[in-house]
């Protein structure tokens, strides 16, 4: 498991940012104040270290040093989180916005950890939908979903289509979208799928009001899911985040009979 150093004396901040890494698969060593977090360093290279400026301006030279070192010796990644009580940084680093965009911070971790990385913030879904194939309305599921593309369960025959038309509901929402798409990959059925076939489309010509429907979907779900763990309904502060609209409510409990 990779794993990240973090640290922020904000620790609402802290809290909320090592509740979200944890829940995308990382182990996250998170401290308030760089003497805790000197222990972690001097033990091993992490995978990848996380500081706000202010953390970095309190940090003492043996911190500060020993963390020059890592980056340049083992090219350790470094993210620095921007605030008021900031000081020059002339490492090689990535920097992020406060209140933090998850969308910009998944796409930063995976950049820097995955030998594969995902450009986009993957949802996975179950939600009932359709597609049409030469204007003739096939039944679908939608298993995950992204600001630009998603992935399509069907029974349908897919092994021609090259363009599609997809609709589903945004279960929470009450709402739905239509959407165009290009198909990027199929699945084919077989017994090491389960027999399952679908496709996987990128999405072509999205609309303003399209593609923030799609983010104020995904920002809820996202973090209902982390909401709903152990920790998240404790320490989850949503205020620390760059929520795309404040008005619209979290899903923070399981969804109700109704929305099913």
């Amino acid at each position: 498991m990779k794993r990240i150093l973090l640290g922020d004396s904000r620790e609402t901040l802290l809290s909320t940012l090592e509740i979200i890494i944890k829940h995308w698969g990382y182990r996250v060593l998170a401290a308030p104040r760089p003497g805790q977090l000197l222990g972690f360093l001097q033990d091993a290279p992490p995978d990848l270290v996380v500081l706000g400026s202010n953390f970095l301006a309190e940090a003492d030279s043996a911190f500060r040093d020993l963390l020059a070192r890592q980056v340049e010796e083992h090219r350790l990644p470094l993210i620095l989180l921007k605030g008021d009580n900031a000081i020059a940084c002339d490492l090689p680093h990535a920097e992020l916005e406060i209140p933090i965009n998850i969308f910009r911070l998944f796409t930063l971790i995976q950049s820097f950890l995955e030998a594969t990385p995902r450009r986009n913030l993957r949802l996975k879904v179950q939600l009932p939908g359709m597609f049409y194939a030469d204007d003739t309305p096939c039944l679908a599921e939608v298993l995950s979903l992204s600001m630009h593309g998603l992935f399509i369960k069907t029974g349908c025959r897919v092994d021609t289509l090259d363009r599609m038309r997809v609709i589903f509901p945004l279960l929470g929402m009450h709402s739905e979208v239509e959407i165009e798409g290009r198909v990027i990959y199929r699945v084919h059925p077989g017994p090491e799928n389960n027999y399952m076939q679908g496709v996987g489309i990128e999405f072509v010509d999205l609309s303003t009001q399209t593609l923030n429907a799609l983010e104020d979907f995904i920002e809820s779900r996202l973090l209902g899911e982390i909401a709903d763990s152990r920790s998240g309904a404790r320490d989850l502060d949503i205020s620390q985040l760059r929520v795309h609209n404040r008005d619209l409510p979290l899903r923070l409990a399981p969804l109700s009979p109704e929305e099913k």
